[in-house]
């Protein structure tokens, strides 16, 4: 309970006609002291219990109108107070806003016992927020006193980053399936055991082509699978400089984010196990294993929702370090591929250009210090996830292409969802020379696909991505 500046004021003349009485031996001074004081504390007294009467038969209501919402979005929420009988207080119900909204405030007169208002909410940084601390103010008719009890917490708003426009998931320039994290119980399609292999019939997605029994049978055959009811996931997010390409809320890692948010989405709807394992420059920035917890769920959500590229932009002098480097690490790569075709060679040639070009040993260690390829060894070649997911970009093919070849060992299934730097770090004012990086791109795409339990995307803006594939299709128009 505080006392507000008129009851200190009524205190304060009780308090001089005291020293008065004393000073002047004047009873009568004394009397009327002793009379202002205990009316004030008897005012006091019914006051205190006023108020937890109130209190005790006080309901706060605060209620937005959803539960989500995009960054820099507003909302609407009801804030309302209700007594259950008339009270002789006034009633003040505060919601703080904190920390970016403004305060709001809905007031009951003494007699009243219902009152409401609208107001409007919004946040410009993802991430879950309160809507405010609730403060009940109770204050007596003559306003002597008052009295602030806290209410209970306010409900939480999760706010979700602007999600990209013509976000594109595909092959090729293809789109696929929007619920590309999503899997049926007991049904056949694209799940995660394989079944059977069966002839090709009209009607069949052409992503289920098993391309090496067609080759060997010399007609279309596809892979059916069998989806398991519950099925983990492991999801792998880069967070390094170079997924800061592009303009902002146009980013690679604003692509990124939309798939990492669309398996939570599918796991949070089938109850899958889901796990997050977030890589910066430095290694690991979060990790955690698969479980179908509504807790571990908004954390991964968090994760994803908040993520942000780490050491600044990715166009700059580090990202033509980082292409260099991946240069180097393709003409590795290269040499690694003829060894294996000399190996089958036989002659005394090949006997002699073998050692000095297959050294697969030393060729994995130069990866043994690269953020994304020792996160994927650690966390995923621990067996505990039934299915990979890396979103990165292709900045560096040769450090992907080995931790997808972790990432797959044995019985592992992955998908590689990629942003083609090709369609970020640039205009399109020459646009048969971005045609020709996306064509470098589409091949490493098909090589990554080409592996056993490997699914490789494309992740883009799918507007930017058709202008690229119509200036490569009207450049080979004009060349036939």
């Amino acid at each position: 309970m505080q006392l507000t500046r008129r009851s200190r004021a009524v205190a304060a003349v009780s308090g001089f006609l005291a020293l008065v009485g004393v000073a002047a031996a004047e009873p009568l001074y004394l009397v009327g002291a002793a009379g202002i004081g205990g009316w004030l504390v008897a005012r006091q007294v019914r006051f205190a219990r006023a108020a937890a009467t109130v209190d005790d038969g006080l309901s706060v209501t605060l209620r937005p109108v959803r539960r989500s919402v995009a960054a820099g979005e507003s909302i609407s929420a009801t804030v309302a107070a209700e007594v259950e009988r008339p009270s002789p207080l006034s009633l003040s119900v505060r919601v703080d806003g904190r920390p970016t909204n403004d305060p709001v405030a809905v007031e009951l007169a003494p007699g009243e016992t219902w009152t409401s208002d609208v107001a409007r909410f919004s946040w410009p940084v993802a991430g879950e927020y309160a809507l405010g601390d609730v403060t009940a103010t109770f204050t007596d008719d003559a306003g002597l006193f008052e009295q602030s009890v806290d209410r209970a917490p306010a409900p939480s708003v999760r706010v979700e980053p602007r999600a990209p426009r013509n976000v594109h998931v595909g092959e090729g320039g293809d789109p696929i399936s929007p619920g590309f994290g999503e899997h049926d119980a007991g049904r056949f399609g694209s799940g995660v055991e394989p079944v059977e292999v069966r002839q090709y019939v009209p009607g069949d997605a052409v992503r289920q082509i098993d391309w090496k029994a067609t080759a060997r049978l010399g007609e279309a055959y596809v892979r059916e699978f069998e989806a398991e009811t519950d099925r983990e996931t492991m999801l792998f997010l880069d967070q390094r400089a170079g997924m800061a390409d592009g303009p902002d809320g146009e980013r690679k890692l604003d692509y990124a984010r939309a798939v990492g948010l669309a398996f939570v989405r599918s796991a949070g709807e089938l109850r899958d196990p889901l796990g997050i394992c977030a890589v910066g420059d430095d290694g690991v920035l979060a990790a955690r294993d698969p479980t179908a917890s509504d807790d571990a769920l908004s954390a991964v959500r968090a994760a994803v929702t908040e993520a942000t590229p780490t050491a600044g932009g990715g166009s700059g002098p580090a990202a033509s370090a980082d292409r260099a480097g991946t240069d180097r690490g393709e003409e590795v790569a290269t040499a690694r591929r003829r060894a294996e075709t000399l190996a089958d060679d036989g002659s005394a040639f090949a006997e002699t250009l073998v050692p000095f070009l297959d050294d697969r040993r030393s060729y994995v260690r130069r990866f043994d210090e690269r953020p994304l390829f020792r996160a994927v060894r650690t966390y995923a070649a621990a067996g505990s996830a039934v299915r990979t997911v890396l979103v990165t970009d292709d900045g560096d093919r040769a450090e992907l292409r080995e931790a997808v070849r972790v990432a797959s060992r044995g019985e592992g299934q992955v998908a590689v969802f990629l942003t083609p730097t090709a369609l970020f770090d640039g205009d399109l004012a020459d646009v048969e020379a971005v045609y020709d990086r996306y064509v470098g791109f589409e091949e490493f795409r098909r090589e990554l696909a080409a592996m056993d339990g490997v699914e490789a995307y494309e992740v883009g803006p799918g507007d930017r991505l058709t202008t690229v594939l119509r200036a490569g299709r009207t450049r080979r128009r004009d060349a036939a």
